[in-house]
């Protein structure tokens, strides 16, 4: 399969978190300079996406937030475009004592793409900018798959779309490792 992620395309750009944050103040001053670059590199995951697919790989996964119904729906035109029903794993978190101390473990390790988003300011921005996927439409009535994690609970439930076999695969990958909670 192919793993596409967010962190990495963000290198290959020259984006780094950690310069945004301290351009924007915390995204407080001129994020939309920001967000042209952020759109920038969604467009090259698409990309990448897309000539996965064209390949005709079994698995791709795209690590990224997609927090934003326009981005996840760039991402649903180039699988319809390859014939492939998308699925979404949505990690999250709701408990922001929890949320705090995560990213502040990340600390002082940001210059590590997959720790760059150590700061507050980046998460704040995150669920400033988020709409939720659980309803997202595919087209002819279709919605997407998503399956809900909780983090801190360990509970996965299939929130939207139609429970397809690679729901299942991700129930079981998760069960496996002990990171779903019986029931």
């Amino acid at each position: 399969g192919v793993l596409i992620r967010s962190c990495d395309v963000y290198q290959a750009l020259g984006i780094s978190l950690p310069d945004w944050v301290r351009r924007t103040q915390g995204f407080t001053r001129n994020a939309a300079a920001y967000e042209h670059r952020r759109d920038e590199a969604y467009l090259e995951m698409a990309r990448r996406l897309d000539s996965a697919l064209e390949a005709q790989c079994d698995l791709v996964i795209v690590d990224a937030v997609h927090g934003e119904s326009a981005k996840r729906a760039l991402m649903y035109d180039v699988c319809r475009a390859h014939g492939v029903a998308p699925t979404l794993l949505w990690c999250r978190c709701d408990d922001p004592a929890e949320v705090r101390r995560r990213i502040e473990a990340w600390r002082g390790r940001e210059r590590d793409p997959k720790n760059e988003a150590s700061d507050l300011s980046v998460f704040r921005h995150i669920v400033s900018l988020w709409e939720d996927p659980e309803s997202d439409p595919l087209g002819h009535g279709a919605r997407a798959s998503v399956l809900v994690y909780d983090t801190k609970a360990l509970t996965l439930r299939v929130a939207g779309g139609a429970r397809t076999p690679v729901v299942d695969v991700i129930h079981a990958a998760l069960n496996g490792a002990g990171a779903v909670s019986p029931g």
